[in-house]
């Protein structure tokens, strides 16, 4: 009889382990996901800039400047997504190499196209600008913050290495600068300040856990600093079986981290639903693992 009741005993107190474990795991899982929505709302959202308060001009070829307040709007945009991955997310801007990039934004927009290497025959061309342009990510068609998600995005046939998302999502970042018109950017991004040590296991987009369906764009990426991603596949699976995908990436390094880049196919992102997807990196080399696996909630805010 007492060993009986030794044993009930025993098995009261497991369960009520394993259920203070379950319901505490719950409620880790409920304070992650309210801060990711908490994050989109206050900072994310809260950092859409209308009009950069660009005081320059194309006429004059005045590269001018963005206002106090977009300068704030966009490093806080850019540790965002740092933040989301799972970065150091308290990068500052170079303020001393604003001019630089300024004049690379105002090439852009001046000449309506996008190069690394503008010629000397541009309109407002400066051999400022031109070393702005070498430097930094480019955009068209969007400004500051804006660009910013652009960048992230990283659409268009000519960005399947998703090298500017990789530029923002660098390990060792610690700085950038930029420069912004009306109509344009030039984020700077090479020969910044580094050192940064708060790095995870890897660095994927969309990233491991809770990710506002909004963010969540056409191209996956998952990268790890000195990875050989050559002989890697990726694999995934979703509310219905297996993902039909598409790796478009995984030889192309210089962009910040090694990095492999898929495309999968139909990724729900407008269910009122959280969704998951399970995605499984296997044949990684020069890397701690040679396989990961993680899953990636999409939610609704």
């Amino acid at each position: 009889m007492n060993v009986l009741k030794q044993i009930l005993l025993i098995l009261s107190f497991a369960t009520i382990i394993f259920t203070y474990e379950s319901c505490k795991k719950e409620d880790d899982l409920q304070n992650e996901r309210q801060t990711v929505i908490d994050d989109y709302n206050n900072i994310y959202l809260a950092t859409a800039v209308a009009n950069p308060g660009w005081t320059g001009s194309t006429n004059g070829c005045i590269a001018g400047r963005a206002s106090q307040q977009t300068n704030e709007m966009v490093i806080k945009r850019i540790n965002y997504f740092r933040k989301l991955v799972g970065l150091n997310y308290n990068t500052t801007l170079d303020t001393s190499k604003f001019e630089m990039y300024q004049q690379a934004a105002l090439m852009m927009k001046a000449n309506y196209q996008l190069s690394h290497n503008p010629p000397n025959s541009w309109t407002c061309w400066t051999q400022k600008g031109f070393d702005g342009a070498k430097t930094s990510n480019l955009s068209l068609g969007s400004h500051s913050t804006g660009a910013i998600t652009s960048f992230i995005n990283d659409f268009g046939s000519n960005n399947k290495p998703c090298g500017h998302r990789r530029w923002i999502l660098h390990s060792t970042k610690t700085q950038f600068s930029y420069g912004t018109t009306d109509k344009s950017m030039s984020l700077g991004t090479i020969g910044f300040a580094g050192g940064n040590t708060v790095i995870p296991p890897f660095i994927a987009y969309p990233p491991k856990g809770f990710v506002p369906q909004t963010l969540v764009f056409a191209r996956w990426s998952f990268g790890i600093p000195g990875a050989n991603f050559a002989n890697a596949t990726v694999s995934m699976s979703g509310p219905f079986g297996a993902v039909i995908l598409n790796v478009v990436s995984k030889t192309d390094n210089g962009y910040g981290d090694n990095t492999i880049v898929w495309e999968p196919v139909g990724i729900n992102t407008s269910s009122i639903e959280d969704i998951e997807y399970t995605v499984t990196i296997n044949g990684v080399e020069n890397a701690p693992e040679k396989s990961y696996t993680y899953t990636v909630t999409l939610i609704k805010i």
